[in-house]
């Protein structure tokens, strides 16, 4: 079978690479390079582009769950072999979002006015989901909020904004406590921390005491993150760098452009629809990330 790639994600190698397929899902397998740590993601064509993502030309009823475990996989002059499958790379759209050109300003009544609306929408469908993680019960404190995974994260997210409105680089002890914490491929504290990275290039506005601090909290995740799986350790190594999915970015265009229309619920919806919660929660982060230091009195506090 020999399929064509629609788009690929800047930290895709130029060069030729061996892998090894990491793990599967019906709409993804992840790769794990022979010579580097962070995974590669070939995607069907529903799903958004990455970073680290190949987005493939797939049948509508096609699924990667034809592929196992171990099976090795080989580009070769941008023709990546993986089994019985052929992958053409050649001509592929190079794909990379821009976050810091946003220029997040949420003292524009139209960005917060975007802003407000996507908060109260992902706090409805958090609640309305049950989900473990409810972004408005983050920066509460008092004692009904459930023991745990929605209470550490709480507390570490308070710790992480204070010190990030503060520019104190010594944050390892809030990011210890996110890093990891919640259960599943991608745990809640990573994808609170992929979003906070978001919101926070969006804000840096050229300002080198905020490219200077966000640069440096990414190192500093990037040097906890092992203590996490392997794809939110990919997940979290992009951030660090700027570097999230389409549907995150596009959520963050849409609020940075104050769009308040059908534009900016669809691009909301398609980022919260992202895994079990992992999207609620990268939205979460990203929402508080874009306050932080344009309007420390936000309305979450």
């Amino acid at each position: 079978m020999r399929l064509t790639a629609i788009s690929i994600g800047d930290a895709i190698p130029p060069a030729d690479f061996d892998a090894s397929v990491h793990s599967v899902f019906r709409s993804a397998i992840n790769l794990s390079p022979a010579k580097e740590y962070h995974l590669l993601t070939l995607t069907a064509s529903s799903q958004a582009n990455l970073p680290q993502g190949m987005r493939v030309d797939t049948p509508e009823d096609f699924s990667f769950e034809i592929f196992c475990i171990g099976e090795s996989a080989a580009c070769r002059d941008e023709l990546l072999r993986l089994g019985p499958l052929t992958i053409d790379l050649r001509g592929a759209r190079r794909w990379k979002c821009d976050l810091p050109s946003l220029r997040a300003d949420l003292t524009n009544p139209s960005v917060e006015t975007a802003w407000r609306s996507v908060w109260h929408v992902l706090n409805a469908r958090q609640i309305e989901s049950s989900a473990e993680i409810v972004a408005e019960n983050l920066f509460r404190s008092d004692a009904n909020l459930r023991a745990g995974a929605p209470r550490k994260a709480g507390e570490a997210m308070r710790g992480l904004l204070d010190a990030t409105q503060r520019f104190d680089l010594t944050v390892a002890s809030s990011l210890n406590e996110l890093i990891g914490l919640g259960s599943g491929l991608t745990p809640s504290g990573d994808d609170l921390l992929v979003g906070y990275l978001a919101g926070l290039w969006c804000t840096v506005l050229d300002k080198s005491e905020r490219i200077q601090f966000v640069s440096k909290l990414g190192k500093e995740v990037v040097r906890l993150s092992p203590q996490t799986t392997d794809i939110s350790r990919t997940y979290l190594f992009h951030a660090s760098r700027g570097q999230v999915s389409s549907r995150l970015a596009d959520l963050a265009g849409a609020i940075c452009r104050g769009e308040n229309s059908d534009r900016l619920l669809t691009a909301v919806e398609s980022a919260m629809q992202v895994g079990h919660t992992s999207g609620m929660d990268a939205v979460a982060g990203l929402l508080i990330g874009l306050v932080t230091w344009i309007n420390p009195a936000a309305p979450y506090l």
